[in-house]
């Protein structure tokens, strides 16, 4: 008889946006469902260098503002989890969205990443891409992606 799946190391990116949510909901049932699993909410920030440059100029240290408020955000859904008894710890990382997400998973020996994804398609998503497929194709552990709705 084969052992059930154990899910130990769960990474989750978090951009705080409803469909990244929405994973962390998944995340959370297969943390207790599977494991107990621990998560790893991660927060991957990219400033345009021209932003940065204006930012400068302005004397606003855009990328402490941002880097601040992510870790506040993430701050608090930590403490939820916990409440909840489930183990986690979070990461903000200056850098592309897609290169950290699987950096951080393969650093923390994921099992698995869950992530949200945008589901874009045509002009926006030639134009934009998709973090969540860049993710899928570079991952070392299987990858589930969430959808909005």
């Amino acid at each position: 008889m084969t052992e059930p799946w154990r899910l130990r190391t769960i990474v989750v990116p978090i951009d705080f946006s409803e469909c990244s949510r929405r994973a962390l909901d998944l995340a959370r049932f297969l943390a207790k469902e599977t494991g107990p699993g621990h998560l790893v909410l991660i927060h991957a920030y990219f400033v345009p260098v021209e932003l940065e440059a204006l930012a400068e100029e302005a004397h606003e240290p855009i990328l402490d503002i941002v880097s601040q408020r992510a870790t506040e955000d993430l701050e608090r859904i930590l403490v939820e989890l916990q409440d909840e008894g489930i183990s986690a710890e979070f990461a903000a990382h200056r850098g592309g969205p897609e290169r950290t997400i699987v950096d951080v998973a393969a650093k923390k020996g994921a099992d698995l990443i869950v992530m949200g994804t945008h589901g874009r398609t045509g002009l926006a998503h030639v134009l934009l891409g998709s973090v969540a497929e860049r993710v899928v194709r570079t991952a070392h552990c299987p990858v589930i992606t969430v959808k909005p709705t």
